[in-house]
């Protein structure tokens, strides 16, 4: 099973996006971006409910990618 590198490249995005939202040279709105898809991504309030099979998720997912990319765009932060 390969899902090992996955995760760990996963992982790797995820406090790369912390870094970036944590570093001062982080210009005040990719911060305020990053927060509120934070918050929609874990508010009980979406688009498409949770119940509805697949897509519940899928949008809270997809959100997640596109926020981690976007991230990703903003260098090395310090």
């Amino acid at each position: 099973m390969h899902s090992w590198p996955t995760l760990a490249r996963l992982w790797q995005m995820i406090l790369h996006t912390k870094d970036v939202f944590l570093s001062p040279a982080t210009p005040l709105h990719v911060k305020i971006g990053l927060a509120l898809g934070l918050l929609y991504i874990l508010s009980p309030y979406d688009f498409i409910p949770e119940w509805v099979p697949v897509l519940g998720v899928m949008d809270d997912l997809a959100l997640a990618a596109l926020l981690i990319a976007w991230a990703g765009r903003f260098g090395n932060a310090e």
